[in-house]
C-alpha cells in the first residue's frame, strides 16, 4: 500500500468514526418519517400528560437509521400564553412503544384489540422534555397551529432497544406527545392542548386512551381514531463539508488502488 493510499484510507476511516461519535448541540437533521399537518380540514385530538390522560399515539416504520429528534404539530383549546411571534420552551411527555399488532394477545393493556396499538409488554419508554414551540400557521378554519422540536442528544433510549435510539429496520413503532398539565398558569385538570391531524394516511390510524382506563394512560386500553397525526421522526445528517471531505478521502483511496493495479 502506498503512502498516499494509506493517508486517504486514514482520512476516510477517521471521518467515518467521527460521524458515528459526533453529538453536536444542534445537529443537522432530516425527516426519516414525515406526516405533515392538515392545514385545510385538520383538527386536534386532546393529548395531555396527567393521570388518566387522555394521550394520543401514532405509528411509523423504521428505516434503520437512529432517531435523533422529533418534530410535531398541535393547537391550544384555551389561552396558555402562546405567542405567534416568540419561541418558548414547553414541557411534553413523550412515550415510545413497540407495535402490538391487531388481535395479538399479551402485548398491551385491555387487549387484544381488533386494530394495532402501542405495546407495553415487554415495556414502553417515556420521558419529559422541554420542546421548542414556534407558531406554524392558521388553518382554513381559523385554528392556530404550533410546531414543536426536540433534540434527543443526551437522552438515553428505550431498554427494549438496548438503551439506544437505534430501531430495527422495517419494524413498526409508536410514539405519543402529551402536553404537561398545569403549565403557564393553567389548571392541572384543564384540557389545554391537542395533537394536530395529518393529511397523510400511513400504516394504521392513530389511537387514543379509552375513557375509564387506568391512571397511567400510556398503556391503554385504546380507542381507534379516524386519522393519522402530524409528526416527523428525525435523524442526523452529516454536514456538507464533512461529506465533501469524506468523498475526497474515498476518491484518493480509489486512485491509489488503481495505480497499484496498473
Amino acid at each position: 500500500m502506498t503512502t498516499k493510499t494509506s493517508i486517504a484510507l486514514g482520512i476516510a476511516t477517521l471521518l467515518l468514526a467521527g460521524l458515528a461519535a459526533a453529538t453536536p448541540l444542534v445537529p443537522p437533521m432530516e425527516p426519516k418519517w414525515s406526516q405533515l399537518p392538515d392545514m385545510g380540514q385538520g383538527t386536534d385530538q386532546l393529548s395531555m400528560h396527567r393521570s388518566f390522560g387522555p394521550v394520543v399515539a401514532d405509528d411509523f416504520r423504521s428505516d434503520g437509521r437512529p432517531i435523533t429528534g422529533f418534530h410535531w404539530w398541535g393547537s391550544y383549546f384555551q389561552d396558555a400564553g402562546q405567542s405567534k411571534t416568540a419561541s418558548r420552551p414547553v414541557q411534553f411527555e413523550i412515550s415510545f412503544h413497540i407495535d402490538c399488532p391487531a388481535n395479538a394477545p399479551g402485548c398491551n393493556n385491555g387487549g387484544p384489540h381488533t386494530f394495532s396499538t402501542p405495546g407495553n409488554n415487554p415495556g414502553y419508554y417515556s420521558f419529559v422534555v422541554n420542546a421548542e414551540e414556534d407558531f406554524f400557521g392558521t388553518t382554513n378554519g381559523g385554528e392556530d397551529v404550533y410546531e414543536y422540536w426536540v433534540d434527543l442528544a443526551g437522552i438515553s433510549g428505550p431498554g427494549f432497544l438496548g438503551g439506544t435510539w437505534n430501531e430495527v429496520a422495517g419494524q413498526i413503532y409508536w410514539v405519543d406527545f402529551a402536553w404537561a398539565a398545569g403549565q403557564f398558569g393553567t389548571a392541572f385538570s384543564d384540557d389545554v392542548w391537542g395533537w394536530h391531524q395529518s393529511s397523510a394516511q400511513n400504516l394504521d390510524f392513530a389511537v387514543t386512551t379509552a375513557p375509564g382506563g387506568p391512571a397511567n394512560p400510556h398503556i391503554g386500553p385504546w380507542n381507534k381514531l379516524d386519522s393519522d397525526m402530524a409528526f416527523e421522526v428525525l435523524t442526523t445528517v452529516p454536514e456538507p463539508s464533512v461529506l465533501a471531505l469524506l468523498g475526497l478521502g474515498l476518491a484518493g483511496l480509489g486512485a491509489g488502488r488503481r495505480r497499484k493495479t496498473a
